[in-house]
């Protein structure tokens, strides 16, 4: 869902690398969210853009269920297996066979 918006900075704190932006969109609550700064290069929409509050504001336009007042439950998870470190984006940087040698100095 595209939603258009204005923005306002409001506040530039350099040192702390950060400012404070107004979000305002017609039928949507007015947002003060705190970003950060662009990085040198980067366009300031890009950051505006960045942290714009649209999630919460499609959220907000759905509709919800109540549950019952006392509703309970139990959740158990499926796989309670922590993942292993080949299927995840560091494999390459520990892998889990040795790679050679390792060679000990020591020193008298």
């Amino acid at each position: 869902m595209s939603i258009a918006f204005k923005y306002t900075i409001l506040n530039v704190d350099e040192a702390a690398r950060c400012m404070e932006v107004v979000y305002e969109a017609e039928g949507h609550q007015t947002m003060h969210i705190g970003t950060r700064l662009p990085f040198e290069g980067e366009p300031l929409e890009e950051v505006i853009k960045m942290f714009a509050p649209i999630p919460l504001w499609v959220a907000n336009m759905t509709p919800v269920v109540a549950p019952q007042v006392g509703a309970s439950g139990c959740i158990q998870p499926q796989d309670t297996t922590p993942p292993k470190v080949q299927d995840s984006v560091f494999s390459n940087l520990f892998p889990t066979e040795p790679t050679g040698a390792i060679n000990v100095t020591t020193f008298e």
